[in-house]
């Protein structure tokens, strides 16, 4: 459970363009990192490992972060431990949306709208953090969708 919880929204206007930002985010949390758990787990034989373990401590390169590769893992250096515990905290962008209103004094020669705007829209476009996961905010191993949207208000 996050300490705290934030976001904060910025827009601007000038000649007919506008932009707009949201911003969320989450402080002061830790979480567990079952898909590093299982990366990084060197006990089964023919299972894809992630290429942190190439630092697993030898005799020639003590390591304190990444345990000795053991088939077995007879040690158990990989049971469920703060090892894989890191702080999840992160900064969204969550939404940006840039616009354009057409002017009225064009619409009004048209005859055929009385506003009318385009816009694109980015939702998920990045984040900041320092947890190491595909995303910090859920553990199903899917990271929130990148989406871009083009989108048009008009009004007859």
């Amino acid at each position: 459970i996050p300490g705290y919880d934030y976001g904060f929204t910025l827009s601007a206007n000038y000649s007919g363009f506008d932009v707009a930002l949201f911003f969320h985010g989450v402080g002061d949390v830790q979480k567990f990192n079952g898909i590093r758990a299982a990366g990084e787990s060197m006990n089964t034989n023919g299972r894809n490992q992630f290429t942190t373990v190439l630092n697993a401590w030898t005799a020639d390169h003590p390591s304190n972060s990444m345990p000795r590769a053991v088939y077995g893992d007879p040690n158990n250096n990989n049971r469920f431990s703060d090892r894989f515990v890191e702080n999840a905290g992160y900064l969204r962008l969550q939404n940006l949306q840039i616009g354009y209103a057409v002017p009225q004094k064009f619409l009004d020669e048209t005859n055929v709208f009385r506003a009318l705007r385009i816009y694109v829209s980015g939702i998920n476009l990045f984040t900041i953090t320092k947890y190491s996961g595909l995303d910090p905010e859920v553990d199903n191993g899917n990271p929130p969708t990148r989406q871009f949207l083009l989108g048009i208000n008009a009004s007859f």
